[in-house]
């Protein structure tokens, strides 16, 4: 009976210290501090890399015979708990219905897909009316994501918030009237629908979407204003409806002054909209209109854009818009502590035209562009930039 009442006492103990275990890390979360992700290893560096001449680009992988090609209405999300980089989109307009998850592994040089893309006749609407597709696995239709791909370290997935708008199968599935919010598990590698509470997901068709890791907060922004899904994951919340874009914008979140950034729009810019967002997720945030001084940036739509939070700047590479068509794109900071463009001499690159594929890899401290379309090969770039 001793023996019986000591294992209980022990069992207890046990069951205390987890639960308090528990509590602290769901506290840590709700808190909104940053999250902690896994720190760069040496078996996820590439020397390579490591080891990149400063401030050009460099060709890092050329992949040829790849069942798949990079698609310009695509995105990219960076997974920064294993250093890989993670495209989903197709261009659709009946050319491409790719709905695979594709992955570049910066430490092997290598690409992997998740899984098979789902044959059209599988494209159907779920008994609530959402649209879906595949067989025994369960997958979002082929779509457009332009930036509206993020990564999620809280629940370690991408977060697709897209609007399949352009793809030709709808006319053939009417009933297939809602399109919600896609969660993609890294770890098990399988898709689910956002449930949202029950409540309609808001939709963005050539819009934006960034982490702020401050607030454990993922924001999404187009016409609808800015839409924000707190720490609890569990419902979109509004957090405006002011919006100063059309289509084809991009947006990183600026770790440093705790901002996000506003880059492109479908007339051409060169301006820069800041938005600050409010402590609490849902709540109105501000915007501001910024005009660059430094050297003159092309006005321009749908280019690449990361932040580097080593450096605390963005860069970005718009096409040369004047003359047009454009003959090739040019490499800029943009630095919001004095408000300023810098032009890096000696990085330009063939016109990119619509590509939004650009991260910071943390675990090399590069910058990576993915380009490549139906002629040209899958091709990632690199670039170490250098502000000294």
């Amino acid at each position: 009976m001793r023996r019986s009442f000591v294992l209980a006492v022990i069992c207890l103990i046990l069951f205390a210290t987890g639960g308090l275990i528990a509590i602290k890390r769901t506290s840590s979360f709700s808190s909104g501090e940053e999250s902690r992700h896994t720190e760069p290893t040496a078996d996820r560096r590439n020397p390579r890399s490591l080891a990149l001449r400063p401030n050009v680009w460099v060709k890092i992988k050329e992949a040829r015979g790849l069942h798949w090609h990079r698609q310009a209405h695509a995105g990219i999300a960076y997974d920064s708990k294993r250093g890989r980089l993670l495209i989903f989109g197709s261009d659709t307009h009946g050319l491409d219905w790719d709905n695979e998850v594709h992955e570049f592994d910066p430490a092997t040089e290598t690409w992997t897909t998740h899984y098979q893309r789902a044959p059209k006749e599988s494209y159907r609407a779920d008994p609530a009316g959402r649209a879906i597709a595949g067989g025994t696995r369960l997958l979002p239709w082929a779509m457009h994501t332009f930036d509206n791909i993020v990564y999620d370290p809280n629940m370690d997935a991408i977060v697709v918030t897209a609007l399949p708008g352009h793809n030709p199968i709808q006319r053939d599935v009417p009933q297939a009237k809602i399109h919600p919010t896609w969660i993609y598990d890294l770890a098990r590698h399988d898709w689910r629908i956002f449930e949202n509470r029950g409540k309609p997901s808001p939709t963005f068709f050539a819009a934006a979407s960034a982490y702020d890791p401050h607030r454990d907060v993922i924001v999404a922004y187009g016409k609808n204003g800015v839409w924000e899904l707190g720490p609890e994951r569990d419902e979109w919340r509004k957090a405006t409806g002011e919006c100063h874009h059309e289509i084809h914008h991009n947006m990183d979140y600026d770790s440093k002054h705790r901002v996000f950034a506003v880059f492109g729009d479908y007339h051409n810019t060169s301006m820069v909209w800041i938005y600050k967002p409010a402590r609490v997720p849902g709540t109105r945030g501000t915007w501001e209109k910024k005009i660059p001084d430094g050297d003159p940036c092309p006005g321009d739509q749908h280019f690449p854009v990361a932040f580097d939070d080593s450096n605390g700047v963005f860069l970005l590479v718009p096409d040369n818009t004047h003359p047009s068509p454009p003959k090739s794109g040019s490499t800029f900071v943009y630095d919001l502590e004095t408000n300023r463009y810098t032009k890096i001499p000696g990085a330009d690159m063939p016109p990119l035209k619509m590509n939004y594929m650009m991260v910071y890899d943390k675990f090399h401290k590069v910058f990576l562009l993915v380009t490549g379309d139906h002629s040209k090969p899958v091709t990632v770039w690199a670039l170490k930039l250098d502000l000294k």
